[in-house]
């Protein structure tokens, strides 16, 4: 019995003594868990730098939401100073904006944009209106994702480089799906579907949305499973303080809190003594902050850091860590040898698509990914998804094109509000309404309506000569009404109301992206009729008809009409009169130009320079051109001088000095414009004459009702005058 006993203790004692070897040799399994939380999740980047510095090497990893982008682009092979760089440099403002770069845009779909329609298109099909399935449309955030990963697709996601989870939430019953094979994007893209924001994402009948909504911590997915102990990291936002508790935006991220926070605490509570819980302090960041990446990833770093200790314990040797380091590289991203296009159309005409996408030769990533954009960017088509197949060793891309549920027929309204310290305020109310694809070469209608003081009405039908063509057709008309005021010494003495009808039929050439020329006929009609005050002698009622023929060139390359940061734009239009009713004598030619520019320094201070001009004949009242109002030598009413030749001038700075909650807009600006101007053949009874220079200083803010000014001007021989704005010129 005694020796039996000791050769136990004899066992026992090996067994300790053996153990820190056997640890040694068989280190634990290290898996890591992100959470979501928006641009806050850029940290997860900063925690496994760290832990790659530390040595310690990953078996598995799960993710929600941005711990999904995060981890699966990680997962896949990528490293991670190519990702901190690809974040640094993209355009998340494009990315966030769901619509394609406006540079990008066919001229025909962004030349009237900069009037102050909301940011929503809504349609009307099959006796129903539609309106979009969410908030930002996800096809640029998709591609962006599809490169990350290198459009990875594997049987199962134990294959890719780290073996990876990602989850998403049915938004039917709100259980959790975990992603563990199929395309890897689309269960990055399912895990990140905030629901309203983006679109749910549809796989294997599911609708999935945001896996916070039911894991946001997916500890469960790796505890036990793949890894002995557990790295999570939580991103989440914190909980609203009571005493904010008193506005409708703060009680909606309260709201967004509790849901997410119940699950949270149910995760963390498997975590066992030996697993690391690591939160990075990102007080002042919100899930919004994606322009602050680099700031957010330093303190997930520093996070990490603050834990060097227990982390350290989970090192490799170097040996090992090479090992593991070389065995997780990313494979080159594949080559597009074909495309073939899927879809079920409506609307559209499919060849058109087919051709913009078939490809001669093999294309990258990169470049098939721009092809895609460049088609989205057309304007009728929701998403373009896709899957890559290898058949007889080529790459052929399956297209899913979805046209847009809105389409054929989309509405937009809008309004305007224009007023002055002195007095003058109008307000118009705007819609617009566009038929798309009347028939196979693309052919299409628009029509305006602007209502208020000021009401005008235009419809035009645009024609391809064929699809894909870039020669059209054009029949349009319109009909407007404009008032006239004549200042004396800065006061109005007379009122006169102009009603002009016109009509054109053109042909031209579509320059794609660039903008458009057409030359044509035109035929118009114009009234003038004296409504307040005396008449002037410059001025006098009449009524004409005349006709002839006219050029336009037009060219839009700002990145954004209401708040450009890069880009030009130019308008060039003349009018050779060939004849006019009665026998009246044909006056000569007219025009008009406009010419902007804009470019952004290093201290994201914009610069916008303008040009305006315009051309009439003396005693010509049926092209009149007028300066004065903001930014228009702003110490004069809109419209105070009016004449027959004009040049203007304008430079102008802004500067983006806060961000706005999104549920109100986006950005706060600062900015001052040094402007001149002269018209000469004046018809107005003002004496101010010869280069008249002037200058603004304004506030302004991008809502979700358009761009609001505040600002005052003064100009030599004008008064100090303020300005409330909503909409800009145009």
């Amino acid at each position: 019995m005694i020796r039996l006993i000791r050769q136990t203790l004899a066992l026992l004692l090996a067994l300790l003594l053996a153990s820190p070897a056997l640890h040694a040799a068989n280190p634990p399994r290290v898996g890591v868990v992100l959470g979501g939380g928006g641009a806050r999740g850029f940290a997860h980047l900063g925690v496994l730098q760290e832990l790659e510095k530390l040595h310690i090497p990953i078996s598995c990893i799960a993710g929600t939401s941005a711990g999904a982008l995060i981890g699966g682009a990680y997962a896949s092979g990528q490293h991670l100073d190519t990702l901190e760089q690809q974040f640094a440099a993209a355009d998340w403002d494009t990315l966030l904006a769901g619509k394609p770069r406006r540079e990008d845009m066919p001229y025909q779909r962004k030349h009237n944009d900069a009037k102050n329609y909301f940011d929503l298109t809504f349609g009307y099909r099959e006796g129903q209106v539609r309106l979009p399935p969410a908030a930002i449309n996800a096809q640029a955030i998709d591609l962006f994702i599809r490169q990350l990963t290198g459009a990875r697709n594997a049987a199962s996601f134990d294959e890719l480089s780290i073996p990876f989870r990602a989850v998403a939430t049915d938004l039917e019953n709100g259980d959790a799906v975990v992603f563990d094979k199929g395309d890897l994007s689309l269960a990055m893209r399912a895990s990140m579907a905030v629901p309203g924001m983006f679109a749910a994402v549809e796989s294997d009948g599911r609708l999935l949305v945001d896996g916070g909504l039911a894991r946001q911590l997916p500890v469960e997915e790796l505890k036990g499973r793949c890894a002995d102990v557990l790295i999570v990291v939580d991103v989440g936002t914190p909980a609203v303080p009571r005493e904010q508790l008193n506005n409708f935006l703060n009680v909606l991220d309260q709201t967004t809190y509790l849901m997410v926070a119940r699950n949270s605490k149910e995760s963390l509570a498997r975590l066992g003594p030996d697993d690391i819980l690591i939160r990075p302090q990102l007080d002042g960041f919100t899930p919004a902050d994606f322009a602050s990446n680099g700031r957010i990833i330093e303190a997930g770093r520093q996070a990490a850091r603050a834990q060097a200790a227990r982390l350290g314990l989970l090192a490799a040797s170097d040996a090992d860590y090479r090992q593991w380091q070389a065995d997780r590289n990313m494979p080159p991203a594949p080559r597009i040898d074909q495309v073939q296009v899927n879809g079920d159309f409506h609307f559209i005409n499919p060849q058109v698509i087919d051709d913009k996408l078939t490809i001669s030769s093999h294309l990258g990533l990169s470049s098939f990914h721009q092809r895609l954009q460049d088609v989205f960017a057309e304007g009728d088509l929701e998403r373009l998804d896709y899957t890559l197949q290898q058949q007889d060793g080529q790459n052929i891309a399956q297209v899913d094109a979805h046209e847009r549920s809105t389409g054929p027929n989309y509405f937009r309204s809008g309004l305007e509000l224009r007023s002055s310290s002195r007095g003058n305020a109008t307000f118009s109310l705007l819609g617009e309404y566009r038929r798309s694809w009347l028939n196979s070469a693309g052919g299409s209608l628009l029509a305006e309506a602007k209502v208020g003081e000021e009401p005008t009405y235009s419809a035009e039908w645009d024609q391809p000569l064929s699809a894909n063509s870039p020669l059209f057709g054009s029949l349009s008309g319109s009909y407007g009404e404009k008032n006239y005021s004549l200042y004396v010494q800065h006061q109005s003495e007379a009122q006169y109301s102009r009603t002009t009808r016109s009509l054109f039929a053109d042909a031209g050439w579509h320059f794609g992206e660039l903008g458009e020329a057409r030359a044509g006929w035109y035929r118009s009609s114009n009234n003038l009729q004296l409504t307040v005050g005396s008449r002037s002698d410059n001025l006098n009622d009449y009524t004409s008809q005349e006709q002839g023929v006219r050029l336009l060139l037009a060219l839009d390359q700002l990145d954004n009409p209401r708040w450009p940061r890069s880009g030009y734009a130019a308008r060039l239009e003349a009018r050779a009169p060939q004849g006019r009713e009665g026998g009246a004598q044909v006056p000569p030619p007219s025009g008009s130009l406009s010419l902007d520019a804009v470019t952004t320094d290093q201290r994201d201070i914009s610069w916008r320079f303008s040009l305006r001009g315009g051309y009439s004949a003396p005693r010509d009242n049926t092209n009149v051109f007028e300066l004065g109002g903001f930014r228009y030598l702003s110490g004069y009413q809109p419209g105070e001088l009016l004449g027959r030749q004009m040049l203007f001038a304008r430079s102008m700075m802004s500067w983006r000095v806060a961000s706005l909650p999104s549920a109100i807009g986006t950005g706060l600006y600062v900015g001052a414009s040094a402007e001149v101007g002269r018209m000469r053949s004046l018809i107005s009874n003002n004496q101010d004459s010869g280069w008249l220079p002037g200058g603004t200083l304004f506030m302004g803010a991008d809502t979700l009702l358009g761009p609001l000014f505040m600002g005052i001007g003064q100009t030599k021989h004008g008064q100090l005058t303020g300005y409330l704005n909503l909409g800009v010129e145009y």
